[in-house]
């Protein structure tokens, strides 16, 4: 596999994660940035890549293979359409838009200027979740009655974040569900939340420090989605499966091993991703797929505003 150039829109806390996972690589490139703010480009100038202020410009500038976008979620639809006019492939990080329409919108712009459209739902690529998912399928742990899925992480982003991001749901929750339904086969319907109240000032109501969602599997399972904003260990994420033939737990990712576990799934995402655009299988996250994570996360919140409104309706 000769080397595949990617060029990467967006050097911002994902992007400059982009940039070390692709470091680890033998098959695949960063060769080139768009960043518009002219202080992140100065930081990066030592890096000897092509540095450019915009999309069009990196893009026209010739020499690339595929473009990865890690930009603001809620920038990614713009993002698309600028990267799919010029005919190029793409790896969007999750969850491409911030609703279903947006994603909607993204898998119709790539499907009509006809490109790869991959999203960035690494958790796929992490060997313990590939074996997990193998069980699962191969009916080794029996009919299912839960799956559990944990995503907590050490301490919050900024409240600016927080209040812009989505919601938890949406920033967060989308791994899950994806996760969910790529780990059992299954479809989400029925949700039911729970939210835990904290007296931290910098609380946000669509993103509340810690929040508990039930949904129905379509296969008869129960499924649990566990988001936290503060958790002493630090940054984890973890799975538990119960069925009728067995019990399975996998901390996929957790304190201190968890950034290893992160760069080499990130890195196997980016060699998947240009193996697709060469015309390989894939196993990676699909447009579809990140619409129904985004579905069920715009269902989730709305569980979310129904019960605050419900509290804030009691006397």
């Amino acid at each position: 596999m000769s080397i595949f150039r990617l060029g990467l829109i967006g050097a911002g806390r994902m992007g400059q994660v982009h940039l070390r996972a692709a470091a680890r690589s033998p098959h695949v490139e960063i060769v080139a940035i768009a960043e518009p703010s002219a202080a992140a480009r100065a930081a990066l100038k030592a890096s000897g890549l092509a540095l450019y202020a915009g999309a069009e410009a990196m893009i026209d500038a010739g020499g690339l293979d595929g473009v990865l976008i890690a930009t603001p979620s809620s920038t990614h639809v713009a993002a698309v359409a600028t990267v799919a006019a010029r005919g190029l492939s793409i790896l969007c990080e999750k969850p491409c838009g911030i609703s279903a329409v947006q994603a909607r919108e993204a898998a119709a712009i790539a499907e009509k200027a006809g490109i790869h459209l991959q999203i960035g739902y690494w958790r796929r690529f992490v060997p313990e979740l590939e074996a997990l998912r193998d069980r699962i399928q191969a009916g080794q742990l029996g009919d299912l009655y839960l799956v559990s899925c944990f995503q907590w992480d050490e301490t919050p982003p900024s409240t600016a974040f927080r209040s812009s991001g989505g919601g938890a749901f949406i920033d967060m929750g989308v791994h899950e569900f994806d996760q969910l339904r790529w780990l059992t086969g299954q479809e989400l319907a029925h949700y039911r939340v729970a939210t835990s109240r904290t007296a931290f000032a910098d609380a946000v109501a669509a993103d509340p420090d810690a929040v508990q969602l039930l949904c129905d599997l379509s296969n008869g399972a129960t499924g649990l989605v566990s988001l936290g904003r503060r958790f002493a260990p630090g940054d984890a994420c973890w799975v538990e499966v119960f069925g009728t033939a067995g019990f399975a737990e996998s901390r996929f990712f957790w304190p201190p091993a968890g950034e290893g576990v992160f760069l080499s799934a990130l890195r196997a995402q980016l060699e998947d991703f240009a193996g697709a655009v060469l015309g390989r299988a894939s196993q990676a996250a699909t447009a579809s797929d990140a619409i129904a994570a985004l579905v069920a996360a715009e269902a989730a919140t709305d569980a979310m505003w129904q019960l605050q409104t419900r509290e804030r309706a009691t006397p």
